[in-house]
C-alpha cells in the first residue's frame, strides 16, 4: 500500500490537469515518470492506455497508437484494461477513417452492455443527423469536463452536417473558449471563424 500511495497521489494530480486544467501535455509529463517506475506490466498498461489517449488528443495520432499497440489483449489481462483498449482502439478507428472497424469493435465489445458511448451514437445515427444530436445531448449531462466538451464538439460537427450553422457555431464558441492545445479545441477556434465569416455573408 506504501508502494501505490506515491503513484496514486502522481495519477490524482495527472487527472487534475488533464480533466480540469485541460492540460495533456503536463499529464503526460507525470505519466511517463510513473511508466518508467513502474515495472509490473498491469501498469504499465494502465499508463500505456493514458499516454495514448493524451497523445490522440494532441493529435499524435502515431504516438497514440504506438501506446496501444504495446498492449497485449489474453484471457489474462483485466477487465478494465480489455475495456479502456477497446475503447480507445475504436475512436482511433473511427476518426481515421475506418468506420466498420470501429463498428465491429463496438459491436463485440460494447453493445451489450448498452452503455452509451459518443463513437456508438455516432456509428449507429450515421444517416440519422437529427437522432444523433438528441443522442449526444442525453449525454452532456453528468460528464467530466473534458467529456462535455467533446460531446459539444461532436454537436456542433453534426450541426455543421445538417447545415443548421448558427447552432454549429454556438457549440463550437463554447469549445473554442476553452485555453488547450488539445486538437479539437484548436479546430473549434479555426471553426468559429469560418462560420462567422459564412453567417455574416448570410
Amino acid at each position: 500500500m506504501i508502494y501505490l500511495f506515491p503513484y496514486l497521489i502522481l495519477l490524482l494530480i495527472g487527472n487534475h490537469y488533464l480533466f480540469v486544467k485541460l492540460d495533456p501535455e503536463k499529464y503526460i509529463l507525470i505519466i511517463e515518470k510513473i511508466y518508467k517506475i513502474f515495472k509490473i506490466n498491469i501498469m504499465k498498461d494502465f499508463n500505456r492506455i493514458n499516454l495514448s489517449v493524451c497523445y490522440w488528443l494532441l493529435n499524435e495520432k502515431e504516438k497514440a497508437l504506438k501506446y496501444l499497440n504495446e498492449i497485449k489483449i489474453t484471457r489474462l489481462t483485466l477487465p478494465i484494461i480489455k475495456y479502456c483498449y477497446y475503447r480507445n482502439l475504436m475512436e482511433y478507428k473511427y476518426f481515421m477513417g475506418e468506420k466498420e472497424e470501429a463498428r465491429k469493435i463496438f459491436d463485440e465489445n460494447f453493445r451489450k452492455s448498452g452503455e452509451k458511448l459518443v463513437i456508438g451514437i455516432m456509428l449507429d445515427y450515421e444517416n440519422n443527423p437529427q437522432q444523433k444530436i438528441i443522442e449526444l445531448e442525453k449525454l452532456l449531462k453528468g460528464k467530466r469536463k473534458l467529456y462535455q466538451i467533446e460531446i459539444k464538439f461532436n454537436l456542433a460537427k453534426t450541426y455543421e452536417e445538417i447545415g443548421n450553422f448558427e447552432k454549429a457555431l454556438e457549440f463550437y464558441k463554447k469549445v473554442a473558449e476553452k485555453e488547450s492545445e488539445i486538437y479539437f479545441i484548436k479546430v473549434a477556434k479555426e471553426k468559429v471563424l469560418e462560420l462567422s465569416l459564412k453567417n455574416k455573408e448570410m
